[in-house]
């Protein structure tokens, strides 16, 4: 990969990262592109989508006439989250990694406010986030969603008693922060929180007053209302898998840091890995017997939370159709 036109390494890289998203790539894309300030170096790249997502973003760049140096990838094959943002990371030439989602939309400004932001803490910061506008599947824009100010949370004891409230589609992060711990765990699938970790254990995290993306609603993070309850199933193993990773990244990156913070990350999560350590092999057995004796073996979790876990993998079907009840009187279904 060569720098940007005129031999000068690009100070921010745009990690554009899309997976069957053909629908939206295309103006997502063109808001990228579209970003002031620069030039930048962007990579507009697809995690083997089946949908024709590669083939729109390929078209945007072949259309682009301006000053970004733009370059369109594709993963061999769809290799999640956490891999993709490893391969993208690895790939850029910046100092600044902005992230941009292809189902969001970042205002054309927001580059250039996130590394003014940056720049005013002597590129101090490690983390640098937005407040959003509410998006509909639609493209229709609602109410601004504010995110926690982040320079309110100084060191990693205060992300310890209360984390903040942060979205990562808004993050831009430094590569020097990625480059200190290393690649993300493959599994790792919600990594806002993770980078909010790595930020305050070195450069600190500030937040822009102003609602730079329009993120859309009804992505990966909203729970789904079951047709069955193999569908529940499926859904819980990997929901769990994805808790798993995040917490086993937080304890890996604590490790990094030195006992003391691995220690605080572990009384931090508390039960929490063991609920879902227990949620994901409850998922595993295969029969009743088996189900009774790892809910008699988790001593560390309350008993009633056990059998209640226990009951719905024995009795699934009723709790489906409690779930669909409580969607239905909150308007989901």
């Amino acid at each position: 990969m060569s720098p940007v036109p005129g031999g000068d390494r690009p100070l921010v890289t745009i990690l554009f990262l899309a997976y069957q998203q053909a629908q939206w790539a295309r103006a997502s894309a063109e808001a990228c592109l579209a970003q002031t300030g620069g030039p930048h170096e962007i990579i507009l790249s697809d995690d083997h989508s089946s949908d024709g997502t590669f083939e729109v973003l390929q078209q945007v760049a072949a259309d682009y006439r301006g000053p970004h140096r733009v370059v369109v990838r594709q993963s061999p094959q769809n290799v999640g989250i956490g891999r993709h943002y490893n391969d993208l990371v690895a790939l850029a030439q910046g100092e600044l990694l902005v992230t941009m989602a292809a189902d969001d939309f970042s205002v054309p400004d927001r580059v250039e406010r996130q590394l003014d932001a940056w720049e005013a803490t002597g590129r101090k910061a490690d983390l640098i986030a937005s407040h959003v506008i509410d998006m509909d599947l639609d493209g229709g824009l609602h109410e601004v969603i504010r995110v926690d100010e982040l320079s309110q949370w100084s060191d990693l004891q205060a992300w310890a008693a209360k984390r903040p409230y942060v979205i990562g589609a808004t993050h831009a992060f430094t590569k020097r922060m990625m480059t200190r711990f290393g690649p993300l765990d493959r599994e790792v699938f919600y990594e806002d929180q993770v980078m909010v970790f790595r930020a305050l254990a070195g450069g600190g995290a500030l937040t822009v007053e102003a609602p730079l993306v329009h993120y859309r609603r009804g992505g990966t993070s909203r729970k789904p209302i079951f047709d069955d309850a193999e569908q529940m199933k499926r859904w819980t193993r990997r929901q769990t898998l994805r808790e798993l990773a995040e917490m086993r990244q937080l304890q890996d990156d604590a490790t990094r840091i030195g006992p003391q913070a691995r220690a605080l990350v572990d009384r931090h999560l508390g039960l929490n890995f063991h609920r879902a350590n227990y949620l994901f092999q409850l998922g595993e057995t295969r029969s009743d017997a088996e189900r009774w004796a790892l809910a008699r073996s988790y001593r560390e979790l309350p008993w009633w939370w056990r059998t209640r876990k226990a009951l719905h993998q024995i009795f699934p079907a009723p709790t489906v159709a409690i779930k669909r009840l409580q969607a239905r009187l909150r308007g989901q279904a």
